[in-house]
């Protein structure tokens, strides 16, 4: 409650300058949040679409993968359970290990890697294998990738990779692996 006869001051008390004064955010500050959305492959491609999860109360992790070809058709999802504990970042480059396997497996040769750890992404794509903790998984996935005509790897946000999560997670749900 305002006691009666207190004064109330604003900026420099001669003028008030709403939009430079620096107290007020001005619309340069402003963080507008579009959203990711998901986007199928180009013509002809598949994209794989990994990610991992750590339940640190089970002490192990889930791996979800999830295949799509250009008509935005799943082609094969997999959802399976590691009996072991790994970090997050150690999961997710597991789980795009899985993925290039998974992939090869059902038969495709020009794919889209894309997950939500930009770490990953970059050192599967690039000559710097990462961290320390990812490096031989790192190795193990650029082993197979000359095995595919033409493969790429794509980063995108947790938004964009949504049925790959749910995949990861729904892995705490299983034994050992879903098809």
């Amino acid at each position: 409650m305002v006691e009666d006869g207190i004064r109330w001051f604003i900026g420099n008390e001669d003028k008030v300058k709403i939009w430079s004064d620096k107290w007020i955010p001005n619309p340069e500050t402003y963080k507008s949040h579009v959203p990711t959305l998901w986007r199928p492959p180009p013509l002809g491609w598949y994209k794989t679409n990994v990610d991992g999860a750590v339940f640190k109360e089970q002490g192990q992790c889930g791996i979800g993968v999830v295949v799509w070809n250009d008509k935005s058709q799943i082609m094969g999802a997999l959802s399976k359970t590691l009996p072991y504990p790994l970090g997050a970042l150690d999961a997710k480059a597991k789980a795009a290990e899985i993925g290039i396997i998974f992939s090869w497996e059902l038969g495709l040769r020009e794919i889209i890697l894309e997950g939500d750890s930009q770490i990953v992404m970059n050192a599967i794509a690039s000559h710097d294998p990462g961290p320390i903790k990812i490096q031989q998984l790192v190795t193990d996935i650029k082993s197979w990738v000359p095995k595919f005509r033409a493969w790429k790897t794509s980063f995108t946000r947790r938004e964009g990779n949504k049925a790959a999560h749910l995949m990861a997670k729904h892995a705490k749900e299983i034994s050992e692996c879903t098809i």
